[in-house]
């Protein structure tokens, strides 16, 4: 497959200020108007909102409201790992009268988005825009399900089922099925040394509810958050939209940089960390940043969002304490979550709260979707209860660690001079750092020619973007589609080492 060259110089689009009508207007009629005059080609890729908008000097919500507005109009499609796009059956100017004729469009301008929503700091959201299930490699976060054990899961399902239907059609709590809660406090005690009442689990449907449940819960406007940077950017805009001030702190090898915190933060509601697996880098939190993270937490007065992002998947040495179980205090809230550890699709997961938050996070629970699917707590009760869930996390481990070492050595074999795989110990993906020559845009450009799915480091970054990084997902993946993905991402990169850099 031959990637098609930029035909179009988007450095002609220019934008003027004295001119009445709106930019993100001025900027959609060029676009349009390059399309049908065949400047724009179909197939042929925009750059993203963030370049452009830096490239013309104008906001980035001007740049999304323009490619929104012709992707309602059939202009452009984005796709996942592909970018903005023209369509190739777009309207023809024959067909189309824009500004009389169209009153489905109309329509849509007239609603007016959230001033929050409107001033988001947008980052480069991975949603799917079709239902391609199959995972292709190196996608990350996702965990490998065709070794679930189903068929035990189904006998689970259907021993349910049998019961009288008013037992698993009726309502269940907003904080959760209580026996389930009952399940995760054990486990966590067992497994992450989490000495907790099953009375301060709170259920949700996974890990990203869980963060949603809390901005809505905690977050006065103004109220400063802090994250690590780079970090995981999809919570941080979350409480974004809650109106908090998001600031953010860097992350090196040791894990969120707490000197730095505490020599720039004065005050904060909360600070959200990944300490068993950062992401995206996989560092651990240091056991003395930690300590200290703590002290800094106790000093401000303020809570600590502890993600347990793959705390489950450590695969050398012993796993450090929870920031959880060291506190002295109700300073830390607790997240884990199911979808990880089973299958994608199964939208479970829980939080650790102080005593005092359980009522308030389950009146906003109850407000916006009432509870979790009861049948799919009764069956992760029992799947947890026999010894299923346990069982599984061990095997995945074994298999995991497996396949991040095919990982390395593949990398080594196929992509020495490109990128440096350096191992880590736990989690799902790796991270692949750039050699000095080798462009970011050059490794993602092959990835997408060899259908390989790629993230930058950078796409999760706040303002560190100076690391060079591509994220590396191996978990979903057999050791043949390691060594066969990664020579396609070899070959590709080969053939297009010579061809103009894209814009992404």
């Amino acid at each position: 497959m031959i990637i098609k060259q930029q035909r179009f110089q988007f450095e002609a689009l220019t934008v003027n200020i004295s001119d009445t009508t709106a930019i993100y207007r001025q900027l959609e009629n060029q676009i349009r108007d390059a399309i049908w005059q065949g400047r724009l080609k179909a197939e042929e890729r925009l750059p993203s909102t963030r370049i452009l908008a830096k490239q013309l000097g104008i906001a980035r919500n001007t740049v999304i409201n323009a490619y929104e507005q012709l992707t309602v109009e059939g202009f452009l499609v984005t796709k996942h790992g592909s970018g903005t796009r023209v369509t190739a059956d777009y309207p023809h100017q024959n067909n189309i009268d824009i500004k009389i004729n169209n009153k489905s469009l109309t329509s849509i301008k007239k609603i007016i988005l959230s001033e929050r929503y409107r001033n988001l700091s947008f980052h480069e959201l991975s949603i799917p825009s079709n239902d391609r299930n199959s995972a292709q490699p190196f996608r990350a976060n996702m965990p490998e399900y065709d070794e679930f054990p189903s068929a035990q899961w189904t006998r689970l399902v259907t021993k349910q089922l049998r019961q009288k239907p008013s037992i698993w059609m009726e309502k269940s709590h907003p904080c959760g099925y209580w026996p389930l809660r009952e399940a995760i406090a054990s486990y966590l005690g067992a497994s992450r040394a989490l000495s907790t009442k099953p009375e301060q689990i709170v259920v949700s449907a996974g890990a990203q509810q869980a963060i949603e449940l809390l901005a809505k819960t905690l977050i006065n406007p103004g109220d400063v958050v802090c994250f690590e940077d780079p970090g995981y950017t999809h919570a941080a805009m979350v409480f974004e939209l809650a109106g908090a001030k998001i600031v953010t702190i860097p992350v090196d090898d040791d894990g969120l940089n707490v000197d730095v915190l505490r020599q720039t933060v004065e005050t904060a509601k909360l600070v959200y960390v990944t300490p068993a697996s950062h992401f995206p880098l996989g560092t651990t939190l240091s056991q003395a940043r930690r300590q200290a993270l703590l002290q800094w937490a106790e000093e401000k007065r303020a809570i600590i969002i502890e993600d347990d992002y793959n705390g489950e998947y450590r695969y050398r040495g012993r796993a450090l304490p929870t920031l959880h179980a060291m506190a002295n205090d109700d300073r830390v809230i607790y997240i884990g979550s199911f979808s990880k550890l089973l299958f994608p699709a199964f939208r479970l997961g829980y939080m650790v709260v102080p005593s005092n938050l359980v009522e308030p996070l389950g009146t906003v629970r109850w407000l916006l979707d009432r509870h979790s699917s009861t049948l799919d707590q009764m069956v992760l009760t029992d799947f947890i209860n026999q010894g299923h869930f346990s069982r599984h996390v061990r095997k995945m481990k074994i298999l995991y660690a497996q396949r991040q070492e095919a990982m390395i050595e593949a990398a080594k074999e196929y992509l020495a001079g490109i990128v440096e795989i350096q191992t880590l110990d736990g989690g799902l993906h790796l991270v692949g750092w750039l050699h000095a020559e080798v462009t970011q845009e050059s490794v993602l450009r092959a990835a997408s020619i060899a259908d390989i799915e790629l993230m930058a480091v950078s796409q999760f970054s706040f303002k560190n973007t100076d690391k060079r990084g591509i994220i590396f997902g191996y978990a979903a993946y057999s050791v043949d589609q390691i060594y066969h993905s990664m020579k396609a991402l070899r070959d590709a990169y080969r053939q297009t080492s010579t061809m103009k850099p894209m814009n992404y």
